[in-house]
């Protein structure tokens, strides 16, 4: 059986890392018999995030090498498509996970209503000594990498333009689909449901989760998602708890 290392859940998300929630999509995508092992501290694994997964010929690491392992092993993660499909899927994979999760990240981390709301989530458990300290200092440095990213040096307004255009363009899209690629899921789904229901899931009013919550096509994806791929991941999540 594999194991994957896994940030745990939160605010119903079955990792509070969507890259950890695509592993595990894909993994059930590709039919793998799997646990979570669930972790905060990434520091030994493999380029020291998660998540990993824990193969009998080692570790591998990050979301997307974790989805090319799986295809060596025979799974079919973009079933239809053909050359063509497998680049736009690609692209679209990249739209979610390195501009649209930015959002997501900004909502969470830099945002002051957003922090207000996640900060008891992630380090409540902490005890109050490390509290006044870790949370903050952890916060300092994600913020910093969202302003060299780029997103966190613009206006509101300028940030919500380039989201706007991501959420535009995936409804434009899934007019007419259940899904981005057509009518089966495909590892297109894994990346780009935990980043839109992640957004959806954030505590804070924010303008972001107000503009996905305005697309009605948008949100009727993300509940057809949580029914159909996170469903499925119950029951190794509950065996882990």
């Amino acid at each position: 059986m594999l194991t994957l290392v896994s940030f745990p859940g939160a605010l119903g998300e079955p990792s509070m890392s969507g890259f950890c929630t695509k592993a595990m999509i894909l993994l059930e995508m590709a039919g793998q018999s799997w646990r979570p092992r669930f972790s905060v501290n990434a520091s030994e694994a493999p380029y020291g995030k998660l998540p990993c997964l824990e193969t009998p010929w080692g570790p591998v690491a990050d979301s997307n090498l974790i989805l090319r392992w799986l295809e060596e092993q025979g799974a079919d993660l973009f079933p239809g498509l053909d050359a063509l499909g497998r680049a736009q899927a690609h692209a679209l994979i990249r739209m979610g996970e390195e501009n649209l999760r930015y959002g997501m990240m900004y909502d969470r981390w830099a945002d002051p209503r957003g922090w207000v709301a996640f900060m008891p989530v992630v380090f409540g458990d902490m005890p109050a000594p490390l509290r006044l300290v870790i949370p903050a200092k952890v916060r300092k440095e994600i913020v910093k990498g969202l302003k060299w990213q780029g997103l966190g040096r613009m206006s509101k307004d300028a940030r919500q333009a380039c989201f706007d255009a991501d959420l535009d363009a995936l409804t434009d899209l899934l007019w007419g689909r259940d899904w981005v690629m057509g009518d089966t899921p495909t590892a297109v789904d894994a990346a780009i449901l935990p980043v839109l229901s992640g957004i959806d899931s954030g505590q804070a009013d924010t303008i972001l989760r107000r503009s996905l919550r305005d697309r009605s096509t948008l949100m009727r994806y993300v509940e057809r998602g949580r029914d159909r791929l996170y469903a499925p991941l119950t029951s190794s999540l509950c065996a882990a708890a």
